[in-house]
Order: C-alpha cells, then structure tokens, then sequence
C-alpha cells in the first residue's frame, strides 16, 4: 500500500471534522447571546467552516474536473475568513470606535470581488494556469499564482499583521481575566496563520496542499473557550477596563462561586497573590495581617438563587501610608450581573471609602456622649466636695479650729485631681487617625515609671507589638497601674504579657468581685476613698479609640485582669 494513503485519508478526516467544527461554533455563537462580538465569531466561523468545506469537497472529488470547479468558491471563503477575522478582532479589542462604519461593507465587498474575478480570471489575471496533483487518494487542485492572487495575498497578510498587532496591544494594556483569553485568541490564530505560511512555502506534506483548513479546529476550539469558558460576551473589555480604571473606589467582579473575575486598579492592594483568588480570601488573607485584608468582606455579602445582598453596609480595613498603617472604612455595595435570559452570573462589588464621613459621625457622638457624662460628673462629683470645702470653712470661722482646713484642702486635691481626668478623658477619647507599630513593653515601663510605685513590682513577660497610639497606650497602661496599685496595696505585683488574641494586664491583688466587673469602666465607679472612677473609664475610651476591646477577668493569682483585644490587622507577634 502506498503510505500516503491513509496518510490522506487522515487529512481528508481532519479537513472534514474541522468544516463541522467551525459551522457547529457558528450556530452556537449566533444562539448565545446577542452581542456584536459574538455575531462577529459566528459570521467568521462560518467563513472558516465554508473554506474547510470547500476544501474537503477538493479532496475528495471524483474526477479532477469537479474538483477545479472548488476552487473559486474556495478562494471566495478564504478571502472573506481574513475579513471577518479582522473585523472580529477589532470588535473584541475594543478598536471598532476608530474603524469607520464604511469599513466592513467595504472589506466584504472587495472579498466578493476577489472571488468573482478569481472565477472569471480574465487575461490570466488571477492565474495563468490551473491543475490538479494527487496525495494518496486525495485530489489537491493548484494553480500558478497571478497578479491578483498576489495582491491578495499581501492585502490579507497585511490585515493579519494589523491585527496581531491590535491583539498584541490589548494583551498589554488589559488586565486579569482579558489578558487570559487575549493569549489563547492570540496562540490558536498564529498557529492557523503559520500553517497558511508554511504551504506558501512549501513545507507541507504535500508541495500543493494546504493545510490551513485543519487547524481550524484548533482556533475554534481555542477562541470558543477563552470567550465563552470566561463569559467575555456580556460586556465589552474595553468598555469596563476604563469604567473600572477611572473608579477611585475598589471595585471587585465575582461570579456566582464568589470568585474574583476582575478588579480595578484600587482593589489591586487587597488581592492575595494567589491562583483564583476568591473574596474569602480579601477579606481573611494572613499574608496581609498588616495591610490589607478586609475583615468580614465575604460575610456581609450574602448570596442566593435570587443575586447577592448586603447584611451590614460597612466594613473596616487598614491602609499602609510608610510605616504608619490608617483604619479605613468602606460601605459595601453590590449589583447583581445577569445574562439575556436573567441568569445572574455574578456581582460586581463596590466600597465605597466613607471613613471621613463616619470619622465625623463618631466625633460628634463622642463629643454628645462626653457632654453628658461631663455634665453629669460636674453637678455631681464636683459639687461634693464643695460642699465639704463650704462646710469646713464653715466651721473653721466659728470654732476657730483650723484643723478643718486639712479637711478642705483634701476636697480641693481630690477637686484637682478630678479636673485632672476630665482633662484626659476630653483628649483620649477622640478617634485616632494614625496607628504605628508599638512595642508593649517599652510603653510598659514608660507607663510604670511615671508612677509612684513604692514596692510594687511590674514584671513585662512580651516581646509583642501593637499598630497604636503610643501616647494613648502608654497613658491606659499608667491608668491600668495605678489602679492595681490603689487597690493591690505598695506591694502589688503587676504583669503585662501576650493572649492569644491580643494582651493582658494582671495584678496579685484582691481583685474584682464578678458582680461589679461589669461596671468598672462606667464613670463614678470607685471604691477608693480618694478615687474619682474616671481612671478606667479613660482606658475604656483609649481602647474605644483604637477600635479595640477590653474585658474584666481574674488572674491566676486571684487578682484583677484585663484583657484587651486589638483587631485582628492591629497585632503583632515577635519573631
């Protein structure tokens, strides 16, 4: 038997299977949806589908006449596949805007020009001379290339250039999920472009046949699924890179299994690195502990049958500005995307930074809550000890006895040390714009050093760091003391070490009943007979500021112990 039999019964096969593919993609195109893109890929893959059929018909012709009759309607189908492909190309890229309407008409014209002069061919013009060679079983048509033939050729190549170059260009400018299908489009179309190449050449099988038709299987089956694996065709590229570029805002698109699809340029900094990133992991990212990570993104948005909503509008991250990190605050906004037939296919997710908005807010609620408590404090624990100050001097004038001065002048100290703390608690507890990381136990001591400590003992077990104030820290640290002091006694041990949330403050002193934990940080709360109850609950506030909580326990040895629990972008361990 003669090798290239089966060799051009393959082909034969092949030509053949990719005629079916291309006309299969074409019917799918046109149902799948109604955009221009989409209709362009149909249109071209009936062009291809054409030009493999007619070069199947070729192969497999009885007798040579029949197939030379192939060849004009070939050529015709080949001219207009370099057509449709350009004109697909420029609608995928986003190009159409600076291709005039007149173009495409123009361009299909010219291709049914060519096919109709190329059957004609008059004076040879098209070819001067036209016969069949045989592969195998196979009949392969051949002609000697004439001028029009020629020129064409160099106007399709031309056009191939250009839009290679276009393809090219896209693949630079875009991004993400674009960028992946631009290279499959751009891989599968060199590899159809090649193989035309290589039969111009002569490096075929066969020096009179083509191949080109074969590997449409190839481009059809390569640009049908980077189109329609990654849902492309609801909305044009370029369109929705500048709408996303131009959005100060982070902007996320995920589809129906929340995973991101898209972002912008300002989303970019919460994205892990990381193959299919999903919104899970925006939101609880450990890699990002100290910059990016948005707590509680992938909770808020709920999703079902119906499209996504939002449970709680906002959500709370940090931004990196140097070395000093800022709390930032987003209101989360989603739309839903649905297809032509109201499937929804995905969400696109917007926040929205409003942290100066709710900045403001908390201000004025502070300064409102500061307001009341101030009131209340000043018509109440101010007023006593005036009224002991007015009694004592009272009884200084009629009795003489001058010792109820010393009364007096202990009512103005406690006065004084009251004015003191009102003076603390109006500065910290306003919000804090600037956090940087602190290392407890240096504001540990700085704290400890500021007080009259007398026997008692301070014991630093951490090497932690928290993103804080250190002002503010070091100032709740000094109020934490000084209250182990006043009701641990001179002796009191105090220790300061790291949780497993965050750090603790822990005394070996009496402690604090479990009935009265409760109310510890409330103003007024004291049970020192020269106590204001302001210390805690200028602590409360620091803690408050810093978006971070405190709670009452007992320590191991009996005493008081408070723990505080920066969030989760607010803490770091030691190396």
């Amino acid at each position: 038997m003669n090798p290239a039999v089966p060799v051009s019964v393959l082909l034969a096969v092949l030509v053949g299977v990719a005629a079916l593919a291309s006309y299969g993609f074409a019917w799918y195109s046109w149902q799948r949806t109604g955009h221009p893109v989409s209709n362009r890929f149909a249109v071209l893959m009936a062009a291809d589908g054409s030009w493999a059929l007619f070069a199947f018909l070729e192969l497999v012709s009885p007798t040579d006449a029949v197939a030379l009759l192939w060849s004009a309607p070939l050529a015709l189908a080949a001219s207009l596949a370099a057509v449709f492909w350009f004109l697909f190309v420029v609608a995928y890229t986003g190009d159409s805007a600076w291709v005039p309407d007149v173009v495409a008409p123009l361009l299909v014209g010219e291709g049914v020009l060519y096919g109709v002069v190329y059957a004609l061919n008059p004076g040879d013009l098209a070819y001067a001379a036209a016969g069949v060679a045989r592969f195998g079983v196979l009949r392969v048509p051949y002609i000697d290339l004439g001028p029009l033939v020629l020129a064409q050729l160099l106007f399709i190549y031309a056009l191939l250039v250009l839009t290679f170059v276009l393809l090219g260009r896209f693949f630079v400018v875009t991004r993400n999920l674009y960028r992946k299908q631009t290279g499959i489009i751009f891989a599968v179309t060199l590899l159809v472009a090649l193989a035309n190449v290589a039969f111009f050449v002569g490096l075929t099988p066969h020096p009179r046949l083509d191949l080109t038709p074969v590997f449409f299987v190839v481009q059809a089956l390569g640009v049908g699924f980077a189109l329609y694996r990654y849902d492309f065709l609801e909305v044009a590229p370029l369109a929705t890179d500048v709408l996303l570029e131009e959005m100060g805002d982070p902007v996320f698109v995920i589809d129906v299994e929340r995973t991101l699809v898209d972002w912008n340029e300002a989303a970019s900094r919460y994205v892990p690195d990381v193959a299919n990133p999903t919104l899970a992991a925006v939101a609880n990212d450990d890699s990002m502990v100290w910059s990016a990570a948005i707590d509680g993104l992938d909770e808020v948005i709920v999703a079902d049958e119906s499209g996504t909503t939002v449970t709680d509008s906002e959500v709370t991250t940090t931004r990196r500005d140097g070395d000093a990190l800022h709390s930032v605050t987003f209101d989360v906004r989603t739309t839903d995307i649905t297809d032509r037939y109201g499937v929804v296919r995905g969400s696109v997710v917007v926040l929205r930074d409003v942290t100066e908005r709710r900045e403001r807010e908390q201000v004025l609620e502070s300064q409102n809550e500061r307001l009341e408590e101030f009131t209340g404090i000043v018509s109440h624990d101010l007023r006593n000890p005036l009224q002991v100050i007015d009694g004592k001097l009272t009884l200084a004038r009629e009795t003489g006895d001058l010792s109820h001065l010393e009364d007096a002048a202990d009512a103005v100290a406690q006065m004084e040390q009251l004015i003191d703390d009102l003076l603390r608690l109006a500065s910290q507890g306003e919000s804090i714009d600037e956090k940087r990381p602190v290392s407890l136990d240096a504001c540990s001591r700085a704290a400890w050093d500021r007080l009259d400590t007398a026997g008692a003992t301070l014991r630093a077990e951490s090497e932690l760091s928290v993103l804080a104030d250190r002002d503010r820290l070091t100032q709740a640290l000094e109020n934490l003391f000084r209250n182990a002091v006043e009701h641990g006694g001179p002796e009191v041990t105090v220790t300061v070490g790291a949780s497993q949330d965050g750090f603790y403050v822990a005394d070996d002193g009496p402690g604090i009943p479990a009935d009265e934990r409760a109310e510890v940080f409330e103003f007024g709360r004291t049970h020192a007979d020269d106590g204001t109850g302001i210390g805690l609950a200028i602590v409360d506030r620091i803690v408050e500021a810093h978006n971070w909580t405190i709670a009452v326990g007992e320590s191991t040895q009996g005493g008081a112990r408070f723990d505080v629990t920066p969030a989760r972008t607010g803490l770091l361990h030691a190396d």
